[in-house]
């Protein structure tokens, strides 16, 4: 094995070894000793993480050094191969820094007193850094799959009264999602034998063929169909509002900051650079899918009475905002989905975080709770940030990040009318810009129910304490940091977005390539990822 690779196999092995040491542990009060190691293990994740990012782009750490290959079952092209590249590093800093995050902010709850959550979170942070950092498919897809179990583990054990329907509602769905997944990789690797004479599922290799449009359909509806259900995306959303509502708030949170990411991670690595074709043929398509489910989920959650809830279907919203950003096929667009993904990932992880503050003081009874600001103030303040972030306000990340989806897909829906292409594209993103009007409206709505009010007798609410408010500061840091001077951020993905961007927004938008008659031509050029189709 190379030395080069050597700091990425650090990092992925750490949360794994660390998860199997857990049962090894020598007992102590309320897994006192397990979670402390597990905080151990997941800071040093963090820092790995941390300084992966800063260095990524620079000449002190070259792409060179984050790449780990190592040959696992050669005769298949099946490789061990981890590295870190544009398309993965703000996920990679997102599972870095939630991890940590979560487990300081539950300390006290009951399930990260016990050891299988501690040794499940670690196994479950792993799983995850290597589906973002995997760059072979086979291996995609095992680390894909694997990371089913470890969530499975924590709703079925920890979860709420419903926890065991919750529970195989989530496993059956994505499990579901994955079957057509899984023939598609086997077609590419068929792909590749028939092209090369031998099989290989390398990205990078598999990039390079060219696919026909009858293949090229085939991976882009089975890729689509399982990143809609992981994001998700409508009408693949039903498994969300039972797991969101039942799992533990330490899993909420890890489930809708980090494991929904990997839906829009994998249209960003798979659907766009495999088949360019037909995502440039049915973008307009998705697009239409994205803008209902950011409507209907906001629709949804302005109904809500219950919190909980109410931040679970502004998730479904928040995710179609990704969703449009990466199809309009524009830098500045795409640009905004990669911050949403990070953006999102941080707010919505520190609001379910302080519900689960708010329930483990006053139980369900936190959802009749008013005057929150009279009550405990720290707390208040706390939770009115998240809720700022969520509505995009500006000098925010969800600001930032929203606001280059709409404006990049605003450009291109003016260019594809001006071509003569059809109006979809533009009134898609009309239709999602008043999306952030209801996301204001349910979230501020939210915010005036739990902070003011007439204040009840014989209702305490006991205030944020100094070491819970420090858990929340990194996630206050990440959200003002992009909100503020997102330019360094932007600058370690450009290049990875310029190969999966289109012409200046200005430049005259070219036909998509020749296709069969009865499917729709969209409004952008060639995707750049491979030759695929070419």
């Amino acid at each position: 094995m190379p030395s080069n690779g050597l700091l990425i196999l650090a990092l992925f092995c750490l949360p794994l070894v660390g998860a199997l040491a857990v049962p090894f542990l020598p007992a102590s009060e309320n897994g006192k000793i397990a979670r402390m190691w597990g905080m151990l293990c997941m800071l040093a994740v963090l820092v790995m993480a941390g300084g992966i990012f800063a260095g990524f782009g620079t000449p002190c750490l070259p792409a060179s050094l984050l790449d780990l290959n190592i040959p696992w079952v050669g005769s298949l092209g099946i490789n061990f191969h981890l590295a870190v590249d544009g398309l993965n590093i703000y996920l990679l800093l997102l599972t870095g820094l939630l991890f940590p995050v979560v487990l300081g902010c539950c300390w006290k709850r009951p399930e990260t007193q016990n050891n299988l959550f501690v040794a499940m979170a670690l196994f479950l942070e792993a799983t995850l850094l290597g589906t973002f950092l995997a760059q072979n498919l086979m291996l995609f897809f095992v680390f894909w799959e694997v990371v089913l179990i470890p969530m499975f583990i924590i709703v079925l054990a920890f979860g709420g009264e419903n926890k065991r329907s919750a529970a195989f509602t989530f496993f059956m769905y994505t499990m579901a999602g994955s079957i057509l997944f899984l023939a598609a990789v086997i077609m590419m690797g068929m792909e590749s034998l028939n092209q090369t004479g031998a099989w290989n599922f390398e990205f990078a290799h598999l990039m390079a063929l060219k696919l026909d449009w009858n293949t090229q359909l085939f991976v882009f509806i089975a890729v689509m169909l399982a990143c809609a259900i992981k994001c998700p995306l409508f009408p693949f959303h039903s498994w969300l509002p039972l797991a969101y509502y039942e799992a533990p708030p330490a899993g909420t949170a890890l489930m809708a900051g980090a494991l929904s990411k990997m839906g829009a991670f994998g249209i960003i690595k798979l659907a766009l650079p495999l088949c360019p074709d037909v995502a440039r043929a049915f973008g307009p398509t998705v697009m239409l899918f994205a803008v209902i489910s950011i409507l209907y989920g906001a629709i949804i959650a302005l109904k809500q009475t219950d919190f909980k809830k109410l931040v679970a279907f502004s998730s479904l919203s928040h995710m179609g905002y990704i969703v449009l950003g990466i199809f309009s096929f524009h830098q500045a667009a795409i640009h905004g989905a990669l911050f949403q993904i990070l953006s999102h990932g941080v707010a919505v992880a520190g609001l379910f975080l302080l519900l689960g503050l708010l329930e483990l003081r006053l139980g369900r009874e936190y959802l009749n709770l008013t005057a929150l600001s009279t009550h405990a103030p720290r707390l208040a303040v706390m939770l009115m940030l998240f809720i700022l972030a969520s509505v995009a306000l500006p000098l925010t990340s969800g600001f930032t990040s929203e606001f280059l989806i709409l404006f990049g897909a605003f450009q291109q829906g003016i260019a594809a009318l001006q071509a003569n292409q059809g109006a979809t594209m533009l009134t898609s993103v009309l239709l999602a810009s008043t999306g952030m009007v209801l996301g204001a409206t349910y979230m501020l709505r939210f915010g005036r129910a739990i902070l003011y009010g007439q204040t009840k007798e014989g209702v305490g609410v006991k205030d944020m304490s100094l070491m819970e408010g420090i858990g929340f500061i990194p996630l206050l840091v990440m959200i003002i940091w992009i909100g503020v001077n997102p330019m360094p951020i932007m600058n370690k993905v450009t290049t990875a977005v310029s190969a999966l961007g289109t012409q200046p927004a200005n430049a005259q938008i070219q036909p998509a390539a020749a296709q069969p008659a009865a499917s729709p031509a969209a409004p952008t050029p060639s995707v750049k990822g491979g030759a695929n189709g070419h």
